[in-house]
């Protein structure tokens, strides 16, 4: 009996101890990761806006299909860090947040106007019919007048 209850206690002091749970990593405000989600931040609002604007979307409508994309990429970024490190940061929603901010001020304020030496876009025009005869319109001469004079 005596070397059961030996036995037992060898078993109690022998196996191994729980390791302690490593800490979550630090997040800090500050850092070369903070830069990198507030750099990737502003190219995904820039390239998703451009996307949005090839596709002839509106201005105000493509920057917020742009903050769009760029939150979901924020937080599935860290919904992706809380599953592989343990740490959802709210630092990093921040960075990325401050990232897109910039990319849509400059966007805002940097919108492409049109030049002197670019040609306007000719006004659409329907052809007018009487009967079936089409009817033309006067074009305007060289000298200001009204209708040419042929």
């Amino acid at each position: 009996m005596i070397s059961a209850s030996a036995f037992a206690l060898a078993l109690l002091v022998a196996q191994p101890k729980p390791v302690a749970q490593a800490s979550p990593p630090r997040d800090s405000w500050f850092g070369a990761d903070k830069l990198k989600h507030f750099f990737v931040a502003a190219f995904t609002q820039s390239v998703a806006y451009s996307a949005l604007q090839a596709a002839r979307v509106r201005h105000d409508h493509a920057l917020a299909g742009a903050w769009a994309v760029t939150a979901t990429v924020s937080v599935a970024k860290e919904l992706h860090d809380k599953r592989t490190t343990g740490l959802f940061s709210v630092r990093d929603l921040v960075w990325d947040a401050a990232g897109a901010g910039v990319a849509t001020a400059l966007l805002t304020h940097s919108q492409r106007s049109r030049s002197s030496t670019e040609p306007e876009a000719p006004e659409p025009t329907a052809q007018v019919y009487w009967g079936q005869t089409p009817i033309r319109r006067p074009e305007p001469s060289a000298h200001g007048g009204g209708a040419v004079h042929r």
